[in-house]
């Protein structure tokens, strides 16, 4: 094992005990309570009017097809809540205010009505339309009826107007909006270009390719047809590439920013309204599942999506250029049958791209997140007043209908809900459904968390395989409240599956990692989606002979938390569960701090360009991995440690190595600190005699002390033979 040199000590560091830890769950973190889902109920007449004199008869909600009992019903018009009765006996419903939602946190007060525009990134002429349509319905007012805030999002979200009825402070945050310089995308331009050029290489590919075979020509040589249909194509591909992540990109900026402000949005009582104002959203498969999130946290907020398409009235249907897309694919044999005159791609390779090419229809996505979440489109128009009055008068009229779910499992499955009515010639606008989850906290949940979290509330507690997990402190000066997070774990039990190619296999699990406060309440959540692992099929067995090492920088206010780690193979449904109660002081920035101390497993050297700044753990040149849990061999002869002191005002610091066995002192001496680097940290590491010592489990102590002030960081290891 290579470990770092640094001062030389006495006895040994350390490791955590090398037994695995059990699956256990703390006290009290599984919330109890009747659980239940509210959903806001637009209805319209023919004429597109509200209609506003129905009752809790009329109506009839189903969940997964399963009718549901209604607990409670108001109705809500021209902004003033009408609370109906309800329940076999007569007597009113108890309030769904106060109780765990399930669904959107809304109350029955139907309160002040929240409106924000959100202008996705656009055209200078797409821009304008949509200003323009915004103020003409402000128009003369001198208040609005909602409360308004303006957002707009290009590579960030920004803020343009604060929520306001002060129509004159909103008229200035348009015009700002108007005038902004917007990052645009070249995505069009990109596809036709790539278009050309695979055109022009298949011309090139058929003319040349007789002649060529004939003259024995072993390769595409420059100046040659084929040659010229090799670059041709190359260009094309990297031109798709940069297209493909820049779509990527745009696609992570917007839904980030919805993100956002839903999050926001989802601690104001009653229905919200979200006007959205782009020129489509494109849906590449790398942002199909975060924007899917972006629904869920909608409708848990009880905000209506109202989309408008601020391109207007298209001189060209996109369906047409996308239908076009997907014919030039398929001629001659490719595109859905695979293959062609001069590809040789897999049939997955060629349904993958259609499917991509489909997705980006922008009028899809806008779509999907009105239709979803219970608002409305608005597109192919030049006048966009008449989605504004409507937004107006369904945030004013509509129903509130809550019931407690007859499925009471919270396994992170989709529930979807119906809502009909018995009157005919009205349409109904509701959200289609929500994850069975407890109040997740901590932001908004993608659809590859929703299985994770439900799988955080089986009872018993997940532990299908071995898993490490560990927390440190790493009190910085600019993040006082760091918490660097490590999973480990073999991958030998998660499934790696055929890709459908015959040729490469693929994995699809996650690792996730939630803290949870004094109160219970999700403080933080960090995880990753691990559906990318991929490689040659005959490789697979030396794929379940790997480990994964997940490692996460979240930052949490002073408090004591229960973290909650936590891998899960998708395709088994096999998960694995670990915590750890993690307390986060109250530093003094300019007081001595110390970090964990951390019991180094390996240290590896990292190339200049690849050294992450901000990681904790960098060391000079030296990435160092921590140990956790692992017993440390007498063969190995040594042992490492790391900590890293932050020096008050005053006198350096001073430090003590201490080793105890069984509360007894083992050994002690002084440990010389290394000097403080730019930033003034004192990055100390040291590496130590073991084999020396007795097999059993000893407590490595350092003790640092500045003026009066002393910290005393341990950790415990296990030495075997």
């Amino acid at each position: 094992m290579r470990m770092l040199t640094a001062a030389v000590v006495v006895a040994a560091v350390a490791a955590v005990p090398a037994a695995q830890q059990p699956a256990q769950r703390a006290q009290g973190t599984i919330r109890a309570g009747v659980s239940a889902v509210l959903v806001d109920v637009v209805v319209h007449d023919r004429k597109g009017e509200p209609v506003r004199d129905l009752t809790q008869s009329d109506f009839q909600v189903t969940e997964d097809g399963v009718p549901q009992s209604v607990s409670s019903f108001s109705t809500v018009t021209d902004g003033k809540i009408a609370v109906a009765d309800t329940g076999a006996a007569g007597t009113a419903a108890a309030p769904l205010a106060g109780r765990p939602v399930t669904g959107p946190a809304a109350t029955i007060d139907a309160g002040p009505t929240v409106t924000a525009l959100v202008f996705d990134r656009l055209t200078t002429e797409s821009r304008q339309l949509a200003v323009k349509a915004a103020q003409s319905y402000l128009a003369t007012r001198s208040e609005t009826s909602s409360y308004v805030g303006i957002f707009g999002i290009d590579l960030a979200l920004a803020p343009y107007a604060p929520f306001t009825r002060d129509t004159r402070v909103l008229k200035a945050g348009l015009d700002k909006m108007g005038q902004r310089a917007t990052a645009t995308s070249n995505s069009k331009d990109a596809r036709e270009k790539a278009v050309a050029l695979e055109k022009a290489a298949e011309a090139e590919g058929i003319t040349a390719g007789a002649a060529e075979a004939g003259a024995g020509a072993g390769g595409a040589n420059v100046g040659t047809g084929a040659g010229a249909a090799q670059l041709a194509q190359m260009q094309a591909d990297m031109i798709r590439g940069f297209d493909a992540l820049e779509r990527d990109q745009g696609g992570y900026a917007t839904t980030n920013g919805l993100f956002a402000v839903i999050e926001q949005m989802h601690r104001l009582p009653g229905r919200k309204s979200l006007v959205f104002f782009s020129e489509g959203v494109e849906l590449p498969p790398a942002v199909q599942r975060l924007f899917e999130g972006v629904e869920d946290a909608a409708n848990r907020a009880n905000v209506a999506i109202y989309t408008m398409d601020a391109a207007g009235l298209r001189a060209e249907s996109e369906q047409a250029s996308i239908r076009d897309q997907v014919n030039r694919a398929g001629a001659g044999g490719g595109g859905i049958l695979g293959g062609g005159k001069t590809g040789s791609g897999p049939l997955s390779k060629s349904l993958e791209n259609n499917e991509d090419v489909l997705r980006m229809d922008p009028r899809n996505g806008l779509l999907a997140l009105a239709r979803d979440t219970g608002g409305a489109a608005f597109d192919n128009t030049n006048s966009l007043r008449a989605g504004f009055e409507r937004i107006d008068r369904d945030l004013h009229n509509y129903y509130l209908i809550g019931y407690s779910p007859t499925n009471e499992k919270f396994d992170g499955r989709f529930r979807t809900i119906a809502v009909k009515v018995s009157r005919p010639g009205v349409t109904v606008s509701s959200r289609k459904g929500y994850y069975g989850l407890r109040d997740p906290g901590a932001g908004p949940v993608n659809t590859w968390e929703a299985p994770v979290l439900g799988a955080l509330e089986s009872k018993p507690v997940p532990n299908a395989f071995p898993i490490r997990a560990g927390a440190l402190l790493f009190p910085e000066a600019q993040r006082p409240g760091l918490v660097p997070v490590v999973v480990d774990f073999k991958t030998a039990p998660i499934t790696f599956s055929d890709s459908g190619d015959g040729k490469t296999y693929a994995s699809d699990f996650t690792v996730l990692v939630r803290f949870l406060d004094e109160k219970n309440n999700v403080a933080r959540r960090v995880g990753r989606h691990y559906d990318d692992l991929k490689g040659a099929l005959a490789d697979v067995e030396k794929a379940r002979q790997g480990e994964v090492l997940f490692y996460r920088q979240p930052e949490l206010p002073p408090g004591v938390y229960t973290m909650e780690a936590i891998v899960y193979d998708n395709p088994s449904g096999k998960a694995s569960v670990r915590f750890k109660t993690v307390e986060v002081p109250k530093v003094d920035a300019g007081a001595l701090r110390a970090s964990t101390l951390v019991l180094i497993d390996h240290a590896e050297k990292v190339p200049a360009q690849d050294r992450p700044a901000d990681n904790p753990l960098l060391v000079n040149d030296v990435l160092v991995y921590p140990n956790l849990g692992d017993s440390i061999s007498r063969k190995a002869k040594e042992a490492g440690f790391f900590l890293t002191v932050y020096p008050g005002a005053g006198a350096a610091p001073q430090a003590v190595l201490v080793l105890l066995s069984n509360g007894t002192i083992v050994a002690q001496s002084p440990l010389p600190l290394v000097a403080a680097d730019s930033a003034g940290r004192i990055q100390q590491t040291g590496r130590l005699p073991i084999d020396q010592l007795a097999p059993g489990t000893y407590e490595l102590q350092v003790v640092v002390k500045q003026g009066t002030t002393q910290l005393v960081r341990m950790a415990t290891f296990r030495i075997v033979e």
